[in-house]
């Protein structure tokens, strides 16, 4: 008889305490992807800009005056500084603090000071602003840093024939939270695909899904996942009143668009989860939920804001959107005991991350509702291998 072959992890457990390991993703496979960046309607004027790190290059995403989205590299071609931070507008030009060398919103370059008497013959047509990549699937906008990179379209190969009947290009943004997380960026997205953890970590936050009928494929190099309700269950009866065009019975969607940007959608709302890399052990959770505007508006006039940052506990960077849709437990509650997915996942990962930093750490067998782990490492492999 064959011996049985038991499914374990691609990944070795240094690509998620390394530094060094950390380094070369930057550089090996975030510059060598599409990066979420936001949505459209981050963007709405001329001059709204938005900044975004991928991998080692600074990148500004912005509007221009004749209403297209634009991405450039974020550095002025003067001395290399970076031009913006954060975002906001920087009306009809972008000008450089350093030096005032300023920019057309389309990346030409308009105005040096100085320019006849300090670099007589200056071509200007020769030093606007490098261009990088963008493109939208639906409302949601991606840059790549290079600007001959293949297309969106072919990066996403079939995933959008995946997705579920949500429109999340009719909704509205009904909260933005962004979660600090002691530990590695891949074991949060790993966290989010493991079918495992359902039936012991969620058994009440998740409580109406029958975890015993998802499935999950891959699109390309992304993941695509279902798990429908339990019998006899309906979100007809829940707070939040169910989408137009969506199945009362619409148990959950749940995609990764490789590497870092989650998508998740039920019957109620529709939401994005982007896991930015801060450091081998720090990565931020950033969650936007999105609602129909009739919904949005009735939760205003039914509740509190949510806390301002500096009242937030030390895992919430900032939370914006009513309180309702933010649901802060209070500090005596543990976090295996506040029914919040959030903050379970949260002190699972956090668990994970410190567990691998002993030298006696060493995983184990996977389950098969944990097979979608080996194919996603397979694909990180395949831009940063174990064995260079």
């Amino acid at each position: 008889m064959d011996a049985i072959v038991e499914p374990r992890q691609a990944m070795p457990i240094e690509a998620y305490t390394s530094d060094d390991w950390f380094s070369r993703e930057r550089q090996e496979l975030f510059e060598k992807v599409w990066t979420f960046a936001g949505m459209t309607e981050d963007l709405k004027l001329a001059g709204d800009y938005k900044c975004v790190q991928v991998g080692r290059y600074p990148i500004v995403v912005l509007r221009d005056r004749t209403n297209e989205l634009r991405a450039f590299h974020n550095l002025c071609r003067h001395r290399g500084s970076q031009l913006l931070k954060g975002s906001g507008n920087v009306g009809e030009a972008i000008t450089c603090f350093y030096h005032r060398w300023k920019y057309d919103l389309n990346g030409q370059l308009l105005r040096v000071p100085q320019e006849k008497k300090q670099f007589p013959g200056l071509d200007k047509s020769c030093l606007g602003l490098r261009p990088a990549k963008l493109a939208t699937w639906r409302n949601i906008v991606f840059v790549h840093p290079d600007p001959e990179a293949e297309s969106l379209r072919t990066w996403l190969a079939d995933f959008p024939e995946t997705v579920g009947p949500h429109e999340p290009e009719n909704l509205v943004e009904a909260a933005h939270i962004r979660y600090r997380v002691k530990a590695n960026w891949k074991i949060i997205v790993e966290n989010f695909i493991d079918g495992y953890h359902f039936f012991y970590l969620h058994p009440n936050s998740l409580g109406d899904g029958d975890f015993f009928a998802q499935k999950w494929r891959p699109a390309g190099r992304h993941w695509t996942f279902y798990r429908p309700l339990k019998a006899g269950v309906s979100h007809d009866n829940e707070a939040l009143p169910v989408l137009e065009g969506v199945d009362p019975t619409y148990g959950a969607g749940a995609y990764v668009l490789f590497p870092n940007l989650a998508l998740y959608e039920r019957a109620t709302y529709w939401l994005t989860f982007f896991v930015e890399p801060l450091a081998a052990n720090r990565s931020i959770v950033e969650l936007r939920i999105r609602t129909m505007p009739e919904v949005l508006e009735k939760l205003r006039n039914e509740s509190d804001e949510a806390p301002t940052t500096g009242d937030l506990p030390d895992y919430i960077e900032s939370a914006k959107g009513p309180a309702a849709f933010i649901r802060l437990p209070s500090d005596d509650v543990h976090p295996l005991e506040s029914d919040n997915v959030m903050l379970e996942d949260i002190y699972a990962c956090e668990a994970v991350q410190n567990g691998m930093g002993s030298p006696k750490c060493e995983i184990g067998p996977l389950s098969k509702w944990e097979s979608a782990l080996i194919f996603y490492q397979r694909q990180i492999l395949d831009y940063v291998p174990a064995n260079f």
